[in-house]
């Protein structure tokens, strides 16, 4: 929580951020400015330009060093930001009269800088406050207009050279608005996209990963109704026609396999054959659908890899990790509930001699033959595992000792029925059952002794076992 507070304060203060950029960016503006004006007095041969060199040096001297000051202002006490960007036009508007006066009045060619001032005016600050911007740039300019018209401001000449200013401010204005707005709309795509990235990491499934990618959608084409879908979807973005309605499909896809696509919608506007919109609210859109096609990507090869961690290789049913962890879950319900939970443990008959007969390839045809008809004869609920080496296990939830007996006997014949190459091949099995009250040890002890007699007596039958450590007796 507090890592997301912060970033979302980050978030709130970027456009304070933003003007901080913009003050330390014009300050090496300014400072290059100083440095050509004041070469250019100093260089320029006196006939082509009257100007008081010294006093020309002066002001841009002073006006490079109130600049840097007031850059170093905001650094050491950041809350001043706002007053170092006015202070810093002001300095402006004086440095350029000052130059103006140096080279003979306002008359002079050094009276252009007004128009260099006020686009620095326009770039200091956003379009939103560009009416103070404004203001405090157009000081200086009056002050040179009631300079150069001896105290008469509002002449004929003094309010052409103040329209002047103006307009070439408020041209730089909008020339910055439209520039600002452009990047706040990326950068709130860009936040979009952002957030939609870390939800989609953080989903926990499909659905999940559907809804993050849909909310992000709608974000992105506020007007349009977003849906996500798994499924087929074209190879490229079409935007078609769909009765009176626009259509925009974004394929989803991962690892070159189609996994869905995002669907957005929009009435269409009267006469027109298909929806308009911008490409760059489509490549956002394929930006999200290439986040979401790898999220799916990787949510699937994670349960790929979950799956085959808990799977044998060899018979396809789960391995000695699965089957664990399935006894332990099954014998917590069976406290809980107080239902009967069974286990059948079943052996190969002379498995060892098949294979030094017949060798260890014709053994695994054999051992995976074996595993598939006991998966068969089981029931909708039971779980069959491999437990090690040719022995195989069933998990019977809700199943009493007496009709376990049952199933293995039919998973027994059922065995003893497969083809297998070479010759036929059998199994023992050894069951036990328990309510709840035992632990899994016990009951695979139980089973496990039952085996043994089942195998001693003669081998392929059933041998019903007790989890009292009684003896063990035939089905």
């Amino acid at each position: 929580m507090g890592a997301a507070r912060r970033y979302a304060g980050e978030i709130a203060r970027r456009p304070w951020y933003q003007l901080e950029d913009r003050h330390t960016g014009l300050l090496f503006g300014r400072l290059a400015a100083a440095v050509v004006v004041a070469l250019g007095a100093a260089l320029v041969p006196p006939a082509t330009l009257t100007v008081d060199v010294p006093v020309a040096v002066a002001a841009c001297g002073a006006a490079g060093a109130a600049h840097v000051a007031l850059w170093l202002l905001p650094r050491r006490w950041p809350r001043r930001l706002r007053l170092a960007v006015d202070l810093s036009l002001i300095v402006d508007a004086a440095w350029a009269t000052a130059l103006a006066d140096a080279a003979g009045g306002p008359g002079s060619p050094m009276a252009g800088l007004f128009v260099v001032t006020a686009l620095w005016a326009a770039l200091g600050y956003s379009a939103r406050t560009g009416v103070k911007a404004a203001v405090l740039a157009s000081l200086g300019f009056l002050f040179l207009v009631w300079y150069a018209d001896g105290g008469r401001l509002w002449s004929a000449a003094s309010l052409g050279r103040l329209a002047f200013f103006w307009g070439i401010l408020a041209a730089a204005v909008a020339g910055a608005a439209a520039g600002e707005r452009e990047l706040r709309i990326r950068a709130e795509r860009l936040a979009v996209l952002h957030r939609a990235a870390r939800e989609l990491l953080a989903a926990a499934g499909a659905d999940p990963m559907l809804a993050a990618a849909r909310a992000a959608g709608e974000k992105l084409l506020p007007d349009w109704r977003v849906a996500v879908r798994l499924g087929p979807a074209p190879d490229e973005v079409r935007l078609t026609r769909v009765g009176s309605e626009g259509l925009v499909v974004v394929p989803v896809s991962a690892d070159g396999r189609a996994m869905g696509a995002i669907e957005c919608r929009r009435p269409l506007i009267a006469g027109q054959a298909r929806h308009r919109i911008r490409l760059r609210e489509v490549a956002a859109l394929e930006t999200l659908a290439a986040g979401l096609g790898s999220a799916l990507w990787r949510a699937d090869l994670m349960e790929r890899i979950a799956h085959q961690s808990l799977t044998d290789g060899l018979t396809g049913l789960g391995n000695r990790r699965a089957f664990d962890e399935e006894l332990a879950r099954r014998l917590a319900e069976a406290r809980r509930s107080g239902a009967p939970l069974a286990l059948c443990l079943l052996d190969i008959d002379r498995f060892k001699s098949y294979n030094d007969t017949f060798g260890h390839r014709a053994g695994d045809h054999a051992l995976a033959a074996v595993a598939a008809a006991v998966a068969g004869a089981c029931r909708a609920g039971d779980v069959a595992a491999r437990y090690g080496g040719e022995e195989l296990a069933v998990l019977l939830p809700g199943t009493a000792l007496s009709d376990a007996v049952e199933v293995a006997e039919r998973i027994r014949a059922a065995v003893a029925g497969t083809p297998v190459e070479h010759r036929r091949v059998t199994v023992s099995a050894g069951v036990a059952a328990t309510a709840g009250d035992h632990s899994a040890e016990l009951l695979i002890e139980a089973a496990d002794r039952a085996l043994y007699d089942a195998k001693s007596g003669g081998r392929d039958r059933v041998v019903a076992g007790r989890t009292d450590a009684a003896e063990a007796s035939p089905a």
